[in-house]
């Protein structure tokens, strides 16, 4: 009776490691294969061309150092899962921040994009022609996006479709007016070169507007940036000066308990904050 039992408790523990196991590895591999297909797709669309089996294994590789190298350095369990979070949702993040940046430039550099394209056909040149102009002049982001958008045409697209298949890559505000400009004037007629001249006109005072709100509220967030941070990095302080004081917040149920009421309340501080600062033009 004993060694059935034992076989029983033998044969359902196998089975259950087995299943995590394999639970584990499906998971894995799917959120791999959307880590390499998001990474591909990202970069394409701000003209990056990298390897995502290279970013894959650094990414991997850093899930498993970052952890170890904290556990090593005798940090508490509740700091090695924050850890190991932050590093897997940094990608995301990263990609996030690279694509805004792209979208800032893209619009900074519109309105003047905007009137050398409206003075081009001032001149006589069609859209098209204007666009082609305004490529070989421009550089960075901006001049990728529109000669993908000249290159679509040559294949053999509408140019109805390759401006809407540009708006979907940038996905701003400042090109969809530019964009709904182009289509309306194609559809309806009228003067597109001075539709795109008083569009560059008014971007450019837009632009200026939305700089001099950042300016006024520089001060607010960086009040905002410094009000977050400084618990944390108090407390982090703290760990290295006095650890044996500042352990039990991170052993100790009540420890947690404070640590969650400090990061809620911080988050939302610094949530209201940024509401008050964010000011739309």
């Amino acid at each position: 009776m004993l060694l059935s039992i034992l076989t029983m408790l033998f044969l359902s523990a196998g089975l259950i490691v087995y299943t995590m196991l394999d639970t584990g590895s499906n998971a894995w591999v799917k959120h791999s294969t959307e880590f390499t297909e998001s990474a591909d797709d990202n970069l394409q669309r701000m003209f990056i061309f990298s390897d995502t089996q290279k970013l894959l294994k650094i990414y991997v590789a850093a899930m498993f150092i970052v952890p170890l190298v904290l556990y090593f350095m005798d940090f508490s369990w509740g700091v090695i899962i924050v850890s190991f979070a932050a590093v897997f949702f940094f990608p995301k993040l990263y990609f996030k921040r690279l694509a805004k940046k792209r979208a800032d430039a893209i619009n900074q550099a519109l309105p003047d994009a905007l009137a050398q394209v409206s003075g081009s056909m001032r001149a006589g040149s069609t859209f098209t022609s204007a666009l082609q102009a305004m490529v070989e002049e421009q550089k960075g982001p901006i001049g990728q996006e529109f000669s993908l958008l000249l290159r679509e045409q040559r294949m053999g697209a509408r140019l109805e479709e390759a401006l809407d298949n540009l708006g979907e890559r940038v996905q701003t505000e400042e090109m969809d007016l530019v964009i709904s400009a182009a289509l309306i004037s194609q559809d309806i007629g009228g003067n597109l070169a001075e539709i795109l001249s008083r569009l560059s006109e008014t971007l450019r005072r837009k632009m200026e507007m939305e700089g001099k709100v950042r300016a006024l509220t520089a001060q607010g967030v960086l009040q905002g940036y410094v009000v977050t941070a400084l618990p944390f990095l108090i407390l982090t302080a703290l760990m290295g000066i006095e650890p044996e004081a500042t352990r039990p917040m991170f052993t100790s149920l009540l420890g947690w308990i404070f640590l969650i009421i400090i990061v809620v309340l911080q988050l939302m501080g610094g949530f209201m904050i940024k509401k008050i600062v964010t000011i739309d033009v």
